[in-house]
């Protein structure tokens, strides 16, 4: 299998001991041959103007189950968070608090992707870290054969050759 990789955009819900928070961010969700590599980029915690930047969590070489066309990666173990590059962070904590345990599910197929991170920090900072996203992948205009974003005698020259079998 070839080597993919998806930007799921959407939002993001983070839920520290009972106060939500919401933000819009995306998620890449890598293939290459039957693994997976999940990145979450720039994480933080928002109460009010308060803004903690967590950092990066990334975990590799992830395995997926099939079901119904849905592909469902499930995970649980300590990480450890790198630090994000936000100019508008002046300090990442994740780095500092590492390892993390953390329980993950995702659900995805080409269009969707539905996370959900359990994050219990309450032996250490008194917190429980819940993370819910829900993304979708950007549609790609009807008529644009090509892939280029733009509907134009290009897309007219590239269904001719699938017709024809040319590719």
């Amino acid at each position: 299998m070839a080597a993919w990789a998806t930007n799921y955009t959407g939002q993001l819900n983070v839920t520290v001991n009972g106060n939500l928070t919401q933000m819009g961010t995306t998620i890449a969700l890598d293939q290459n041959g039957d693994k997976y590599n999940f990145s979450l980029k720039n994480f933080k915690l928002v109460n009010g103007e308060q803004v903690i930047g967590v950092g990066n969590i990334e975990l590799n070489d992830l395995e997926a189950a099939e079901a119904y066309g849905i592909k469902t990666i499930t995970v649980e173990k300590d990480i450890m968070i790198t630090e994000g590059d936000d100019p508008t962070i002046d300090q990442w904590i994740g780095p500092v608090i590492s390892p993390i345990p953390l329980k993950l599910v995702a659900k995805f197929n080409n269009q969707v992707l539905s996370v959900d991170i359990d994050i219990d920090m309450s032996s250490t900072l008194q917190q429980i870290i819940k993370v819910n996203f829900v993304g979708s992948t950007p549609s790609t205009p009807s008529g644009d054969v090509n892939g280029d974003g733009k509907i134009n005698v290009s897309d007219v020259s590239a269904l001719i050759n699938i017709i024809l079998g040319i590719h």
